[in-house]
C-alpha cells in the first residue's frame, strides 16, 4: 500500500483497499499532500484507525511495503533489506495473512535460515528484519497476537574479526602500482575510516595543521553520490599521525600542480569524482587478496589495543554509538592484557 504521487496536481496521496466490519470491500481515497512523507503518515494513521478490520486482511507482503516506504532508510539499506525479504521471507510469508502466522512457523524458519545460511550472524540478521515487520504490524495494524515472542532468540555467533599487523600491512601495501591505492588503503589503516568514508574525504575536510580530518559524509558505493554517515557517532573530528600529514601534503601538492582547477572542493582521491570503488577493490585484492577492506578498520582497532590504549578511547577513536560495541567486538583482545594487568602488583 504504498503513496503515490498526482503529477498533475504535483502533490502525493494514498489509496487503501480494505474490509469493514461486516466483510465489505472499501477504499479510502485522500489526497492533497504536500509531501510523500505527509501522505505516508496520514495513510499510517487510517490504517491503524480501522484494527481489526483491516488486520484480518493484511498478508506480510503488505507490511514489508508499508515498512520500506514508511522509514527513512538509504538506498543500500532497501536493497539489502528486499533482497533479505525476496531471497528468505516472502517465500514462505508473503502470501499469508499476518493474523495466520503461528510459533510452529517461526521455529521451522529459524530452523531453515540456521541452515541455510552461511553464518549466526547472517541467520540473525534476517530474523531480525522479520521481527521488525511483526513490530511493524502490531503498530500499524494492530497485530494482537507475535509468535516471535513465543520462541527463543536465535544464538549469536562469533563475529569475524580478520586484521593484519602494521608491520605485515606496512611491507605489503607497497605492492600497489595504481596512483593514489596505495594511499588511500594506508589512510584506512591508520584513521579506521570506513572505505566511504574515505573516498567521500575533500580536500576542506583535511585540516593538516591541527593533525585532523573531518568525516561528515560518506560515499555511495553502487549510486556514486555522497550520503550521510552510517550513524550519528560516525560524524566526528578524527586525529591523524604525522605520517599521514606528510602523505596527504604531498598529495594535496602534486594535485594542485597538476589538476586545472583544484580547489578545496575536490576529493582527495579522486578529484571531481571519488575514484571508482569496483575498480580499487579489484587492485586491493590483488594485494590483499585474504583480507576484506573493513578488516583495514578492524586492524587499527586491534593495533590502538595491543598498545594499550583504553577502551573507552577505542570507543571514540573507532566512532562507536556505545562502548558495549567496541566491548561486544574488540573485547577479547583485551583478554590477552589481563595478565600483564597483574604485575602493578608485584612492583
Amino acid at each position: 500500500m504504498p503513496v503515490y504521487k498526482d503529477k498533475e496536481r504535483k502533490t502525493w496521496y494514498f489509496k487503501v483497499r480494505y474490509k469493514d466490519m461486516y466483510g465489505r470491500n472499501k477504499q479510502k481515497l485522500k489526497r492533497g499532500f504536500k509531501k510523500r512523507g505527509d501522505a505516508i503518515l496520514a495513510e499510517a494513521e487510517f490504517v491503524a484507525s480501522i484494527k481489526d478490520a483491516f488486520t484480518d486482511e493484511v498478508t506480510f507482503d503488505e507490511v514489508f511495503e508499508h515498512n520500506i516506504n514508511f522509514k527513512t532508510y538509504k538506498p543500500k539499506t532497501i536493497r539489502r533489506r528486499t533482497n533479505e525479504y525476496n531471497l528468505h521471507i516472502k517465500p514462505r510469508f508473503g502470501h499469508i495473512k499476518v493474523k495466520d502466522i503461528n510459533t510452529q512457523q517461526v521455529l521451522d524458519f529459524q530452523k531453515y535460515l540456521s541452515s541455510s545460511l552461511s553464518s549466526p550472524e547472517s541467520a540473525r540478521t534476517v530474523y531480525s528484519n522479520f521481527k521488525v515487520l511483526m513490530n511493524h504490524a502490531k503498530r500499524f495494524y494492530n497485530l494482537r497476537y507475535d509468535p516471535t515472542l513465543q520462541v527463543p532468540t536465535m544464538p549469536r555467533g562469533k563475529k569475524r574479526i580478520d586484521f593484519i599487523k602494521r608491520e605485515d600491512f606496512d611491507k605489503r601495501v607497497q605492492e600497489f602500482n595504481m596512483h593514489y591505492y596505495k594511499e588511500l588503503t594506508i589512510l584506512m589503516f591508520y584513521t579506521g575510516l570506513r572505505v566511504g568514508e574515505a573516498l567521500a574525504l575533500k580536500w576542506i575536510d583535511i585540516d593538516l595543521a591541527e593533525h585532523q580530518i573531518n568525516v561528515n559524509k560518506s560515499w555511495s558505493l553502487n549510486e556514486r553520490v555522497l550520503t550521510s554517515v552510517k550513524t550519528a557517532a560516525s560524524e566526528a573530528i578524527v586525529p591523524i599521525p604525522k605520517l599521514l600529514v606528510g602523505m596527504l601534503g604531498g598529495i594535496k601538492k602534486e594535485s594542485a600542480e597538476k589538476t586545472y582547477g583544484f580547489d578545496e572542493n575536490h576529493f582527495v582521491f579522486g578529484g571531481i569524482t571519488p575514484y571508482h570503488y569496483n575498480h580499487y577493490h579489484k587492485k586491493y585484492k590483488e594485494v590483499f587478496p585474504e583480507l576484506r577492506i573493513h578488516s583495514l578498520r578492524h586492524s587499527y582497532a586491534a593495533y590502538l589495543i595491543n598498545k594499550g590504549v583504553d577502551i573507552y578511547l577505542v570507543k571514540e577513536l573507532m566512532r562507536h554509538e556505545n562502548i558495549k560495541e567496541t566491548a561486544d567486538t574488540y573485547g577479547h583482545l583485551y583478554i590477552e592484557r589481563k595478565q600483564k594487568a597483574m604485575s602493578v602488583f608485584d612492583d
